[in-house]
């Protein structure tokens, strides 16, 4: 796998630094690897994170124990943020999705780094306006679509990373458990969406990898006003 500065020197939130700056971060962060379904922030709450490979699932646990995802980190992305503010880490839980390798360091470490290179300090606060942006969306959807029009607009994230195939879009390998937990609600729930949208020929299953096969039919379950008429849309011949 390549070092440290060679991944480093390739993200944005880098961008413009001089060599010696990124070999000095690079130095102050310490690498890990992570198996899969590992428990990351819940191991402390006081740490920093930036994901090198893998993906890493975010989510909040409510009063009554539900687990509401706030985002998945692909590569190149930070999280654990609100460590180095002073906000309880331990709010927010972050789960490995598949094997993953991870930059580390402690929030006052982070914060001194940041002290020392404004630029890069500026970029982090603009992926943390970001990332608040982000789970505004989370929360409003939760509260306004139905459970096909979140699942359908996981699906249509997830075709950036899929495979085109004579068939249409191999997305990446997930269980419907874990599809369940990225739009919040249940396993019995996402199999009735996805068993509807095989019949109306929207998708179908390699193994257990779906195939998008008609990505604009996909669009308009997601854009669909109500839960009956993303199933009904999702029938359409």
């Amino acid at each position: 796998m390549p070092d440290k500065i060679w991944f480093l020197r390739r993200l944005n939130l880098f961008e413009g630094m001089a060599h010696e700056e990124i070999e000095e971060i690079s130095r102050e962060l310490k690498m890990r690897s992570c198996a899969a379904r590992h428990s990351l922030i819940t191991d402390g709450g006081d740490r920093v994170y930036l994901l090198k490979q893998g993906r890493v699932r975010l989510y909040h646990l409510t009063s009554d124990g539900q687990e509401v995802t706030t985002a998945v980190v692909t590569p190149g992305q930070l999280f654990g943020l609100a460590a180095f503010i002073g906000v309880d880490g331990m709010a927010t839980h972050a789960e490995v999705l598949e094997e993953s390798y991870l930059c580390e360091a402690g929030a006052q470490d982070f914060l001194a780094m940041l002290a020392r290179h404004p630029l890069l300090m500026a970029r982090v606060v603009m992926v943390m306006a970001r990332q608040i942006f982000r789970l505004e969306q989370t929360i409003e959807s939760m509260a306004s679509q139905s459970v096909p029009q979140r699942l359908a607009g996981l699906l249509l994230e997830a075709m950036a990373d899929g495979e085109t195939t004579d068939e249409g879009i191999l997305l990446h390998r997930q269980s419907q458990d874990e599809l369940a937990k990225l739009v919040g609600t249940t396993r019995e729930s996402v199999s009735r969406s996805l068993g509807v949208w095989r019949e109306g020929r929207l998708i179908k299953m390699r193994g257990r990898r779906i195939v998008v096969l008609d990505p604009e039919r996909l669009r308009r379950a997601a854009d669909a006003p109500s839960q009956h008429n993303g199933h009904r849309e999702a029938r359409r011949a």
